[in-house]
């Protein structure tokens, strides 16, 4: 896990997400000739494709099922959400890691995590949200996208296409 750690630790991370159903209101800001594109200044994003040093790592310390090309990551640094539901409809993987304290992650069910280095398997299903936190704090999740797409992952393949158009 060290080297996992040291990898976010290493990484480029973007000030902001398309990830705006975990973000409170203060968080979200528009983007766009319009102003109608809206983005959460949060650090929580897709695993690259190009970080293979990373998703290697992830893999090695990642539970039993990972593997497969449905499988995804999403990283986080920091992030504090509101109380919310998963799109994705199976069953999630999240593991903490950093020199961080508090930062539980709490349902409406009671569940309550806060076990820091330990793959947790959640419903995202339940609405759940993260208390405060001190300290740096990063956040791994796996799970799998299945043959249902959501919104952002329409939006991220669509700028990975554009990227790959020549100029």
């Amino acid at each position: 896990m060290d080297k996992v750690e040291e990898l976010l630790a290493k990484r480029k991370w973007a000030k902001d997400c398309l990830r705006v159903n975990i973000a409170e209101a203060d968080q979200i800001i528009s983007r766009g000739q319009d102003g109608k594109f809206k983005v959460a200044l949060l650090q929580s994003n897709l695993l690259g494709k190009k970080e293979d040093e990373l998703r290697d790592a992830i893999k090695y310390i990642a539970p039993e099922w990972w593997g497969d090309d449905d499988t995804q990551v999403i990283l986080n640094k920091n992030v504090q959400c509101k109380r919310h539901k998963d799109k994705n409809k199976e069953h999630s993987w999240i593991i903490w890691l950093g020199d961080f304290t508090g930062g539980a992650l709490c349902f409406d069910d009671g569940t309550r995590l806060d076990e820091q280095y330990k793959w947790h398997n959640i419903d995202g299903q339940i609405p759940h949200w993260n208390e405060p936190h001190q300290g740096t704090k990063y956040g791994i999740v796996l799970y799998r996208r299945g043959t249902k797409r959501t919104k952002i992952h329409n939006i991220m393949e669509a700028i990975r296409k554009k990227k790959e158009q020549p100029a």
